[in-house]
């Protein structure tokens, strides 16, 4: 099966933060070593590696396409080098594009980036519904989002690839990094990019209470058939009827009820199926479901109307942690009308000495007058120039 696979990778200044004693990028790289390499690089793959817009208008992003052998892919990732601010959303739609461009059975959609958008431009803006109804929602999309800190951003991010009709997971700063592997495998796996078996468990624990046998039965299924499912070897625990049944014990028992006595399929089919999940069974079938024409399980993908919000700190996120704020910035604006927009306002991130002729609007303070020839800016200042 030709797959079509576009990697858009977050190749931004924020990329060089660090998250405990590792940069954002290292772990970057550690993660496509370990679980995206193996689940791209098939015979038929074409994978093409998508950089960062340069920026939000007038230009496209970088790509190229990666050799087939997943030592050069990496050597090629690791070999990116992390400067350019995050004009993500016009980047996916570069992908998009280019998916809609080249014939493929599937086409794959992966995104890894550590902030939100920095041009603060929302998904109609740039996809009409027409074209998110005929192709996008066949692509298979996911997103990582890699210790992304603002509710703000996450949520955009989220909406984002909602809208796509993909799947979004946050891999946190505070996970360790085999749970931030644990989290992208199975994401990995539910959003299609990897069919690599048996699906990891639909969960881990439920809050539900313990169950008398006269409340399993009240609910549909039979203490005899409980029995049945233990004697063929589906049911991973012997039912007693003077125990209780614990809450992902009767999880297991409704998954394999429904799936052996209610669908009424032949055994040999039922035992196929069942290799491709993991013992015990703690799967639903409002989690998983089975493709008949891939013959496979595969996870539903959630999806929720999510909102984008206006993020205005986005646009600081990607510009270096020392010399945010050089004189020369200020002094090279070519316009000192009275009026400004958003884009003349700069945010202090360290104190400075500033001496100009400019007037100086110290935001929620007073305005400077031309004549102080020094100004003390303080962290956190939002500062603008007027006229001279």
């Amino acid at each position: 099966m030709k797959r079509y696979i576009e990697i858009v990778y977050d190749n931004s200044g924020s990329m060089n933060n660090l998250v405990g004693k590792k940069l954002k990028y290292e772990i970057a790289q550690e993660l496509f070593e370990q679980e995206i390499l193996p689940t791209i690089g098939l015979p038929d793959d074409k994978v093409v590696l998508r950089l960062l817009r340069m920026e939000c208008t007038s230009s496209f992003s970088r790509a190229e396409i990666l050799s087939n052998q997943r030592d050069e892919m990496l050597r090629r990732i690791k070999a990116i080098t992390h400067d350019q601010s995050t004009p993500l959303f016009h980047t996916v739609y570069d992908a998009i594009q280019a998916c809609k461009n080249t014939p493929a059975d599937e086409h794959l959609i992966f995104v890894l980036t550590d902030g939100d958008d920095t041009c603060g431009v929302k998904i109609e803006q740039l996809i009409d519904a027409d074209t998110l109804k005929k192709y996008v929602r066949f692509y298979k999309v996911l997103l990582v989002q890699l210790a992304v800190t603002s509710h703000i951003s996450r949520n955009n991010l989220t909406a984002f690839t909602n809208a796509l009709g993909g799947r979004a997971i946050s891999l946190d700063g505070t996970d360790s990094l085999p749970q931030m592997r644990k989290k992208l495998s199975k994401a990995l796996t539910i959003s299609g990019f990897s069919s690599q078996f048996p699906l990891e468990h639909c969960f881990d624990s439920l809050p539900t209470k313990n169950s008398t046998w006269e409340e399993v039965e009240s609910s549909g299924m039979s203490y005899h058939q409980a029995l049945l499912l233990f004697q063929k070897g589906f049911l991973t625990w012997l039912p007693v009827w003077s125990t209780p049944v614990k809450s992902l014990q009767l999880a297991e028992l409704k998954f394999l009820n429904s799936l052996v006595f209610k669908s009424a399929m032949p055994e040999d089919l039922v035992r196929t199926m069942l290799s491709q999940l993991k013992k015990p069974y703690y799967y639903s079938f409002d989690c998983i479901f089975w493709d008949f024409e891939a013959a496979r399980w595969k996870y539903f993908i959630p999806q929720n109307k999510i909102d984008q919000l206006p993020n205005d700190e986005a646009r600081w996120d990607d510009v270096p942690e020392k010399g945010r704020m050089a004189d020369s910035q200020f002094l090279e604006k070519p316009d000192y009308s009275e009026s400004y927009t958003e884009d003349d306002l700069y945010r202090v991130e360290e104190q400075s000495t500033l001496r100009t002729t400019f007037k100086l609007v110290r935001e929620g303070a007073a305005i400077f007058d031309r004549k102080m020839k020094t100004i003390i800016l303080e962290p956190g200042d939002r500062v603008v120039f007027k006229g001279r």
